[in-house]
């Protein structure tokens, strides 16, 4: 086996970057789009439907299996459904995306909300506090540490989810660049997507990391 072949060469990976750096911004910002609006949306949904099903116990019994069952098929056995229902585009890759990062975060924001500290709902209940307060001032900001640690598993699923979503629609976006790539057996491009990728989850987790550290100083002093 010629293992040169599968190793990167990095003079071409360069004249790749300054030729045609152009292309290769333009489909890593379709992806980091896809991702990113992908997973705050995914903190949205969630943390609404976290509240609800935190408030009412019928929520929780009817959408937890609903969330569940999403998850338990690859997306891929029904993409053709997908994009017949949803048509091509932005959107349905972002459809894509966000039920991939959604699960996870869905299940973290409510055990989060339901397992607040019992002095805080004791405080609570002495100031008697309506629901929707108690949970604007109190439960959200002592679940905002778990709430990140999920957005952080959330945006890389999302990544993963949007890639996905370029292999099952690929007209443009880094997992379009890499089909390409791999039917040309273009090894060196092939590195060029999974490095912008690695660089594009390990920067947001970083960011996240750096927003969790800070709630916690702050909380310990």
């Amino acid at each position: 086996m010629h293992w040169n072949l599968l190793l990167p060469n990095f003079d071409r990976i360069l004249s790749l970057l300054r030729e045609h750096g152009d292309y290769f911004a333009a489909h890593w910002w379709a992806t980091l789009s896809v991702s990113l609006t992908a997973s705050a949306l995914a903190i949205a949904v969630s943390l609404a439907m976290g509240i609800a099903a935190t408030r009412f116990r019928a929520v929780e019994v009817v959408l937890t299996p609903a969330v569940a069952i999403s998850q338990s098929f690859p997306l891929q056995a029904i993409a053709p459904i997908i994009i017949i229902l949803m048509g091509v585009g932005f959107h349905t890759k972002l459809s894509i995306a966000f039920v991939i990062a959604f699960f996870p975060i869905y299940g973290t924001c409510l055990t989060a909300l339901k397992t607040t500290p019992q002095p805080i709902l004791a405080h609570l209940a002495v100031c008697r506090a309506s629901f929707l307060n108690g949970m604007r001032h109190a439960r959200i900001p002592a679940a905002l540490p778990a709430i990140i640690s999920a957005a952080k598993i959330g945006f890389t699923l999302a990544v993963l989810g949007a890639v996905v979503a370029e292999f099952i629609h690929p007209d443009k976006g880094l997992g379009h660049v890499l089909l390409v790539a791999q039917s040309n057996y273009d090894i060196d491009v092939i590195y060029i997507c999974v490095a912008l990728l690695m660089v594009q989850g390990l920067s947001m987790y970083g960011l996240l990391s750096m927003m969790e550290n800070y709630i916690i100083r702050r909380r310990a002093g």
